[in-house]
């Protein structure tokens, strides 16, 4: 955690979205298994506890610290998976409006959740020990905790056209990591366009 103390907001609140990201990430994924499972839920529980507190407290030692463990076990997750449809959107993002990773491949996050949510009963399960029995309170708790962070959950506020959006979304569902989410096609074009 020493190491980090020196890390400005701004990047401290992207690496540990991106860490969240990789955790919910590996949990809507065609190849998650209990291990990645376990290790997803404990890490986005951190994040979601300790993020917003370390974003106000940037020298506190024991915050980082909590975010090293999330990141780290995020890792162990994401490493057994890949990553999954919010990596995918991200990744034009940051080539094409730079958009720095963590927040590109985060701000879609709620609604991705929304998308996957009833879709199988295991990511069902495993969410709702993260954010409780109802997932869609879920899913606006992290949307309300992304925006106390400063990152809105609209394409446009990162200077993403409408018709780049849809293009991407779509690209992104069709690639390599958005075939490892767990929600058919149609649902994501329902949630997203």
């Amino acid at each position: 955690p020493m190491l980090m103390a020196g890390m400005p907001r701004g990047l401290t609140v992207s690496t540990g979205l991106d860490a969240l990201s990789h955790a919910l990430e590996s949990i809507w994924n065609v190849n998650a298994n209990p291990v990645s499972t376990h290790f997803a839920i404990a890490a986005a529980k951190l994040v979601m506890a300790h993020l917003p507190a370390l974003a106000e407290d940037l020298g506190n030692i024991t915050l980082r610290g909590r975010m090293a463990e999330a990141a780290t076990m995020a890792g162990l997750a994401f490493s057994n998976t890949k990553t999954a449809l919010a990596h995918s959107i991200s990744y034009p993002i940051t080539l094409h409006h730079g958009v720095p990773h963590g927040l590109a491949c985060s701000f879609s996050l709620p609604a991705v959740m929304n998308s996957v949510i009833g879709a199988n009963a295991a990511c069902d399960q495993a969410l709702a020990q993260i954010f409780g029995d109802d997932l869609t309170a879920g899913a606006e708790r992290l949307a309300a905790m992304l925006a106390a962070l400063g990152i809105s959950t609209d394409h446009r506020s990162y200077g993403v056209t409408d018709a780049e959006w849809s293009s991407w979304v779509r690209d992104a569902i069709a690639g390599e990591r958005g075939r490892n989410f767990i929600a058919p096609r149609e649902r994501v074009e329902n949630t997203f366009l």
